[in-house]
């Protein structure tokens, strides 16, 4: 083999895996497992206000769903790797987030509507509702984060 076809072969490798990195990223945000993991989401937390054992029920339901969906769409990938720190402390941070818009929704509805019995939005559904299309919205942006870190990993 000559130094040139070595030099070629090498190119190839990074060029694949350059695009198994993309399809990691891609496959960790398609559309309709950002879509379930949403729905689950809502109906996590949408359901807090509900009396027990009801509330406990759907709680749960959710949030397996939102972890099953996710357990299910790694377990079917084409391309699989080995999670990193980085990566497990992104995840960490999405739910933290994901947390913190539900507070802020459900603090926003306890401040802007009339509430339950009178009101037709309780405090758990309007955070539900902001949780929700949080996630969604901020699809994108997760999407370029955790591109930027299993580009990082790929590297070290």
């Amino acid at each position: 083999m000559n130094p040139h076809d070595a030099q070629n072969s090498l190119d190839d490798i990074h060029r694949l895996q350059d695009r198994t990195r993309e399809e990691i990223v891609r496959q960790s945000f398609t559309l309709p497992r950002v879509i379930i993991s949403a729905l689950s989401l809502f109906v996590a937390f949408s359901t807090i206000d509900l009396p027990r054992p009801w509330n406990l029920s759907f709680m749960v339901l959710g949030l397996a769903v939102y972890a099953g969906v996710g357990i299910v769409c790694e377990h079917r990938a084409s391309v699989r790797r080995k999670t990193t720190t980085q990566e497990a402390l992104f995840h960490g941070g999405l739910i933290a987030c994901i947390m913190v818009a539900f507070a802020v929704g459900r603090i926003a509805a306890f401040a802007l509507f009339d509430l339950p019995p009178h009101g037709l939005l309780s405090q758990a559904a309007g955070g539900a509702i902001v949780a929700a299309v949080a996630y969604v919205a901020a699809t994108p942006v997760n999407r370029s984060v955790l591109k930027s870190i299993v580009q990082q990993g790929g590297r070290a």
